[in-house]
């Protein structure tokens, strides 16, 4: 992200009071909020976990470190634990060697003269491939559920069709070989279009010199990728590892909609469910809470391991070494320009530059274009599939999973709507993500202009503790937040719902506004001040109204990421009435392997993912803006 120049980030003194209230508003009520709903949960987790607290009563005895030395002996726990490795090691790599070289064919897999230019029209390539990273994670899980479905899944019927008769029956997510290996690609499938994106941005980023003393020192496009961008574009996929590797710890909500036993034999168990199961199933919550705060620590020293070994692998080389992060290797002097003008940046170039490999131009923007079109393919077929089937009825799924509908019967639509609920769920999820949306943009805003634009001690505490927000694993705070709720009265209740939803939206909201009204001009505010407006008017009608295009990119993630909640729904609201679309849509999921009405759960996928759709058509060029200019680094 940008920073801003010196003269802008110059912060206020405290307002004289009036500001009281001011203040008590502005930083008080969001900040409460947090600490009471975020904070407070996360740090009584560490005390329940060493309690034999059942849940359902206040009484509970302290039994130290047993619950811990319980887990040593508990195994599904430890299978758990296993799987969870699996996808750390597996999952990260996967999905940023995809995006990674889905990036680099766009950004210098094009036809050319001489220079590496990207691929013309590649922009349908990042819009197709960005959208599943915006579709609820249940519905992709539930969605690629079906696609491995052993009797109407469309992978073995295409297997069957290619005359691999011994898929025609297989069961991907029913087999210890190939479950955890079929959920892996699930979780890459919606990932790496947000990376793609993510890493096109960085590459656009490197300074175009460096391109070119490459190209007069011979290298190639793989040359030049392998030993130029990766090592330049090192912080980002540093993070990406991080993020990606969190993510794997916490895979919860599409392992839940693979396989929510567990997978055969506990191949696919993960953490997470163990410990909501633990909870919620067996009335466990003080060893449940045991293994959040395990959960805890692992995510801690795996982010800790990754920046070890990123800071040790990036050290600056001893006298006479050659460093691996820098592409002096590949380059030597380049010879002095003809013009005087000087060299542009990457991003204001049509694309970096390099010499012309061994094949000739057509032929490698050919391969570039067929191996990107067999990615929007795999994204593509799962969406399509699901469209038509959802004008189907089962007989006819079953019978012909290729072929378009006859015609366009919206009985199934009205099923998933009445019969099914679809529509009440629908609703709820429609005020519980408003009124949340509307509160965190509000009070987010308010808080991180406060702290960005007055002096105070303790400013930049409350700062990184709004930042911690954004690392502490959600499932250390579940169990205690059900006792937190109950305590209020607001157990199941859409009130109870909104301001969890608030609380935990508010650290992405504040930290990423924070920086954002750091680099509006103060003069603006300061003229207003002298003309006698107040802090209040200050804010809401000349700060507020400048800091639109941040307020907007925000609010587009954040609806995106209230509207895909699983977690906190599933946890803290079981009144079925009370139900938000993402849980609808896992009860009907589970119900419908017996009702056998899958047109009806088609349809409600489609209806479930049509505002995400309808939002990314509209928004896209934001949502893609807002990740190339750093809002998501």
């Amino acid at each position: 992200m940008a920073r801003a120049p010196a003269a802008t980030t110059r912060r206020w003194k405290l307002p004289s009071l009036s500001s009281s209230s001011f203040a008590l508003v502005f930083l008080g009520l969001p900040l409460a909020i947090y600490v009471i709903f975020v904070i407070s949960p996360f740090v009584q987790a560490f005390y329940y976990s060493m309690t034999d607290w059942t849940g359902f009563s206040k009484k509970m005895n302290f039994v130290g470190l047993a619950n811990y030395a319980a887990l040593l002996q508990d195994p599904v726990f430890t299978k758990a634990v296993y799987n969870s490795i699996v996808l750390v090691v597996v999952l990260p790599p996967l999905v940023i060697i995809l995006s990674l070289t889905l990036a680099t064919l766009v950004t210098i897999g094009g036809a050319t003269q001489g220079e590496i230019r990207g691929l013309k029209h590649a922009g349908i390539y990042r819009v197709i491939s960005f959208f599943p990273y915006t579709v609820p994670a249940i519905v992709i899980g539930i969605l690629w559920a079906q696609m491995y479905d052993p009797s109407s899944g469309l992978l073995n019927g295409i297997l069957t069709a290619m005359g691999f008769d011994f898929f025609k029956s297989f069961a991907w997510l029913g087999d210890e070989r190939t479950a955890m290996g079929a959920s892996i690609f699930v979780i890459a499938w919606s990932m790496v279009g947000f990376y793609m994106v993510l890493f096109i941005a960085a590459i656009k980023g490197i300074p175009s010199e460096v391109y070119e003393a490459a190209r007069v020192d011979g290298a190639g496009r793989f040359r030049t990728a392998i030993s130029i961008t990766v090592p330049m574009i090192r912080d980002n996929i540093r993070t990406a590892y991080v993020y990606l590797g969190i993510l794997a710890l916490d895979a919860f909500v599409y392992m839940q909609a693979l396989n929510p036993s567990g997978g055969p034999a506990n191949s696919t168990v993960v953490i997470s469910q163990h410990l909501l199961n633990t909870a919620f199933k067996k009335g466990k919550f003080g060893y449940a809470t045991s293994m959040g705060a395990t959960l805890a620590i692992i995510t801690l020293v795996f982010a800790a391991l990754v920046f070890f070994i990123f800071w040790w692998t990036g050290r600056p080389p001893k006298s006479g070494a050659v460093t691996t992060t820098s592409p002096a290797p590949l380059v030597r002097a380049a010879p002095a320009p003809k013009a005087a003008a000087p060299l542009k940046p990457t991003a204001q170039l049509e694309h970096p530059v390099a010499r012309k490999t061994i094949w000739t131009d057509q032929t490698v923007a050919r391969i570039s274009h067929v191996a990107l079109i067999a990615w929007t393919i795999i994204i593509c077929a799962p969406l399509l599939w699901v469209l038509m089937s959802s004008f189907k009825t089962t007989q006819q799924i079953f019978a012909s999973p290729f072929t378009l509908p006859t015609s366009f019967n919206f009985d199934n639509y009205v099923s998933a709507w009445t019969t099914a609920s679809i529509g009440t769920y629908f609703f709820n999820t429609v005020i519980v993500v408003g009124f949340s949306l509307v509160i965190v943009m509000l009070l987010g805003s308010m808080c991180a202009y406060y702290l960005a634009r007055y002096e105070f001690k303790g400013s930049k505490i409350i700062y990184y503790l709004m930042l911690g927000g954004l690392t502490f694993p959600i499932f250390l705070a579940v169990v205690p937040l059900f006792q937190t709720l109950r305590g209020f009265g607001l157990l199941n209740t859409f009130p109870g719902l909104i301001i969890t939803y608030v609380a935990f939206a508010l650290p992405f909201t504040v930290f990423f506004l924070y920086a954002f009204f750091r680099t509006l001009p103060q003069e603006v505010a300061e003229a207003a001040e002298m003309d006698g407006a107040g802090p209040w008017r200050i804010f809401f009608t000349i700060m507020l109204p400048m800091a639109k295009p941040g307020m907007a990119s925000v609010a587009i993630f954040n609806f995106l990421g209230l509207w895909n909640q699983f977690l906190l729904p599933i946890a803290l609201n079981t009144n079925t009435a009370n139900y938000v679309l993402s849980q609808g849509m896992a009860s009907f999921a589970s119900q419908a392997g017996y009702a056998v009405n899958f047109g009806a759960l088609f349809a409600a996928v489609v209806i479930t993912v049509l505002p995400v759709l309808v939002t990314y058509i509209i928004f896209q060029r934001q949502l893609q803006g807002s990740v190339q200019t750093g809002l998501l680094k």
